[in-house]
Order: structure tokens, then C-alpha cells, then sequence
């Protein structure tokens, strides 16, 4: 098991990511509602990257999609320390911070609804936390096919409910789709992210003084397994993060901040986790937390989505 200075030190940078992530999409809500142009995925790919090249000249949104991106250095430090099942649930309590700013600043109304499903998804992350889990001590080459395979499975489920919300724009269930496919894509990039600490660990890496981080960038021009392995998963969770923030985005502009982000959070909490579990071969001391945190946060997923896919019935009418 980890110690617990290391598992201290893995949750407070866990906390430090959450707090980024969960704020940079504050800000990105409160620069959609300055009259950004729509992301309209059925005008292709073109008419997609214009849209989102234009928020940049956004303040609002500008300062939250950087903030995002610092958040990513103490996430992956805690990756480092702590493994992929125990960031990824700490960095969900971050909700806390959504809900509260999205009262405030963006005057979204908190129910009874959001507030019960909350508290069963932060008492499922809480529980989930504490299970007590095992460190990573398996080689990325021992786990490369079936990461892989994971992935593509993530990536073709994506695309069937890319067509779905096509098939339903303008209708309830679509912002709902589109939070779950950011959710999906995301946790490609969440899982990208555990595979490149593990192959950092793996492999020997940094051999040249002060210009070692080039052998993450440009690792496929060294022909050697971990190199090239360090460069996919380095360039592919920035690709496949971009995509994901695309569609997060996406599902902002449909609907209510507090209601759609935690659709997306939510999915990018359970995969990774599935990853980490069966992929990376973490286990928990207290199987028991484990499986009764996964139900209240599936139970909230629920909820929330349900009720998320009501009120965009009601605001359409």
C-alpha cells in the first residue's frame, strides 16, 4: 500500500487540479454566455475549430481554458504519486467548487435534486478515496495491447453517440450526449496521462542534461519502445484533451453548468477508475468502499441526467 505522507501529498494536489479544472469551467460558461458563436458539430470539423479559435478572444473564457491547463502539472504529479484510481475521484470534489461559483457568479438556481445527487457523488468519491489503494508496479509493455484496445472500445462508443446527438439536435437529450461523449474522450486523455507516468517509471528517460524534456516530445526519434510509447501518450492526451474540451463546450452552450459538467465529470471519474482497476492493476485494501462509493456515484449520474434532460424539455418550451 502507499504511505501516507505520499497519499497526503498525491490528494492536495489532487485538490489544487480540481480546483483549476472545476473554475477554468466557470469561466468558460460566463464567456459562452458573452455571445460566443455555437459549436455546431453537423457543419464539420472546419466550422467546429472557427468557432472554438474565436473564444480566445474571449477574456473570460481565455483565463479559465489556461487555468485548466495549469491544473494539469499538479494532476499529473499526483498521478505520479498516487496512481489513476485515488486523482481521479479527489479531483471530482471539485463539483464543490462548480456548484458554489455557478450560484454565484452565472446565478444558476441549485434544487434539491442537484444538491441530494452532489452529495451522494461526493460521498461516492469520498468513499472510493479511502478504500485504501495499492501503488503501480506493472511495465507499460505489459499492459500496451490492452490499453490500446480499451481505448479504441472508448473511442468507437464515442462515435455512436456523436451520430445520436446528431440525429437529436435541438432536443433535451442532446446536451446530455454530448457531456457524456466529452466524459469518454476526456477519460482517453485521463488514461493517456496514467500510461505516460508509467512509462516515464518504466523506462529510462532524461539521458541528455537539460534537454531531456524533448525526449517526451520528439521520444519516436529515438527508436526505442519506451521513447515512442512516452511520445504517444504525450501527444495523444493533448489531442484527445483538446477534443474532449471541444465537446465540454459544446454541452455548455446547451445547457446549465451545474447540470452538465458533472454528466461529463462523472464519466471521466468511473472510466478512468475501470482503467486503473484492470488496466494498471490498482487495487484497494476495502473492496467494500470501493463498490459502494461506484453506486452513489452512478446513482447520481442518473439523476442528474434525467433531470438535466427535464429541463432542457422545459427551457425549449
Amino acid at each position: 500500500m502507499i504511505d501516507p505522507f505520499t497519499i497526503f501529498s498525491g490528494i492536495t494536489l489532487s485538490i489544487i487540479a480540481a480546483f483549476c479544472f472545476n473554475y477554468s469551467i466557470i469561466l468558460n460558461k460566463k464567456g459562452l454566455l458573452q455571445g460566443l458563436p455555437d459549436i455546431n458539430f453537423d457543419q464539420g470539423v472546419k466550422s467546429v475549430v472557427k468557432s472554438f479559435i474565436s473564444f480566445f478572444k474571449n477574456r473570460d473564457w481565455a483565463i479559465g481554458f489556461f487555468l485548466g491547463i495549469i491544473g494539469y502539472l499538479p494532476y499529473l504529479i499526483s498521478q505520479s504519486l498516487v496512481g489513476i484510481v485515488v486523482t481521479q475521484p479527489i479531483t471530482s470534489v471539485g463539483l464543490i467548487i462548480l456548484v458554489y461559483f455557478a450560484h454565484k457568479k452565472l446565478n444558476e438556481k441549485i434544487g434539491y435534486i442537484e444538491i441530494i445527487s452532489f452529495i451522494l457523488m461526493i460521498g461516492g468519491i469520498i468513499l472510493i478515496a479511502f478504500a485504501q489503494v495499492s501503488d503501480i508496479f506493472i511495465d507499460i509493455l505489459n499492459i500496451a495491447l490492452l490499453l490500446i484496445l480499451f481505448n479504441l472500445v472508448l473511442i468507437g462508443i464515442s462515435i455512436g453517440l456523436f451520430f445520436m446527438a446528431l440525429r437529436n439536435k435541438g432536443k433535451g437529450i442532446e446536451s446530455v450526449l454530448i457531456m457524456i461523449i466529452a466524459g469518454l474522450i476526456t477519460s482517453i486523455g485521463s488514461i493517456l496521462s496514467g500510461a505516460l507516468v508509467l512509462t516515464l517509471n518504466s523506462g529510462e528517460f532524461f539521458t541528455i542534461p537539460l534537454l531531456g524534456i524533448f525526449e517526451i516530445f520528439f521520444g519516436i526519434f529515438w527508436f526505442e519502445t519506451y521513447h515512442i510509447w512516452a511520445f504517444i501518450c504525450f501527444w495523444g492526451l493533448i489531442i484527445f484533451n483538446i477534443i474532449g474540451y471541444t465537446f465540454v463546450q459544446a454541452g455548455l452552450q446547451r445547457g446549465k453548468a451545474v447540470l452538465t459538467f458533472p454528466i461529463s465529470n462523472t464519466t471521466n471519474l468511473i472510466v478512468p477508475l475501470i482503467a486503473g482497476l484492470f488496466i494498471f492493476q490498482q487495487s484497494f485494501q476495502n473492496y467494500f468502499l470501493f463498490f459502494i462509493g461506484a453506486i452513489s456515484i452512478t446513482i447520481a449520474t442518473i439523476i442528474l441526467s434525467r433531470f438535466q434532460a427535464k429541463i432542457e424539455k422545459i427551457e425549449m418550451l
